[in-house]
């Protein structure tokens, strides 16, 4: 019996801006069919907003999450600060990659493992363009312990809060949710919401849904169905702000569901 295999390719694109051309995608790799994927994410690419100062003082480092149905894959997107344009004005970096569902759901890898192979990535080769080869990420041997789904999550909110959002896409399954993390750190936003899509894509009861660690700009926020932020923002009648820190549930707990909230009292409990 053959070894499982100890690394995953994984295509990828990166979406920025290049001197006197614009926003575009600058590299892409070989195996990958960019319309396909680039579809999922028209119109909000570089969905964070930007200083328009030469200094560039405004920290991007956000994530995005996108499901790509079509062939049970999840797009995984790290926004970061690209390359100062032509006028010295700082642009955003879109580094995209596309994730195998069955991979993630089986532990294959995690959306921790995939981030930190596209920052080494992005490390080694800066002026990635063009054509360019797949990213290679270690895998998780079968008989690896699997940790708790959202474990860790105690550290960046209350349960009353995980529990309000649970029981709000359980049963709206167009709204939307603004999560509200006062004066917390691009690394705690992008944490949480990595924790979040562990948890609450567990036991198979809520699709994967489009969702971003940070505020989206006014002409992107209805593309997305979560959004984590340290701040207001403006939006339409169809989002429901939750303040990360409350104490007590705002909604009451679904019918029916007790394994959903059964997965929130174990990662809560887990260490």
């Amino acid at each position: 019996m053959e070894d499982p295999p100890t690394t995953i390719p994984l295509e990828h694109w990166i979406y920025g801006a290049s001197h006197e051309k614009g926003y575009g995608t600058k590299a892409e790799s070989h195996g990958l069919n960019g319309p396909l994927y680039t579809r999922y994410l028209e119109g909000r690419f570089t969905p964070v907003r930007v200083e328009k100062t030469a200094n560039g003082g405004t920290v991007i480092d956000a994530r995005m999450i996108h499901p790509a149905p079509a062939n049970d894959e999840v797009l995984l997107s790290i926004l970061g600060r690209g390359v100062a344009d032509e006028y010295n004005r700082p642009t955003i970096a879109n580094h995209t990659v596309v994730i195998p569902g069955s991979a993630l759901r089986s532990g294959v890898v995690t959306l921790f493992d995939v981030d930190a192979a596209v920052l080494e990535y992005d490390r080694r080769t800066p002026k990635a363009s063009g054509r360019i080869d797949p990213i290679v990420v270690k895998t998780r041997p079968p008989d690896h312990p699997r940790e708790v789904a959202g474990v860790g999550l105690r550290r960046l909110i209350t349960r009353a809060a995980v529990d309000t959002l649970v029981s709000r896409f359980l049963t709206d399954q167009q709204g939307r949710t603004l999560v509200l993390c006062r004066n917390s750190t691009n690394q705690y936003r992008n944490e949480l919401l990595y924790r979040l899509v562990e948890l609450l894509q567990a036991g198979g009861e809520i699709p994967l849904f489009p969702a971003i660690s940070d505020a989206p700009t006014l002409s992107a926020m209805n593309h997305f169905r979560l959004a984590i932020s340290s701040r207001g923002v403006r939006a339409d009648g169809s989002w429901t702000l939750l303040d990360a820190s409350i104490d007590q549930p705002a909604l009451p707990p679904v019918r029916g569901k007790n394994p959903v909230y059964g997965r929130i009292a174990e990662a809560f409990a887990a260490t």
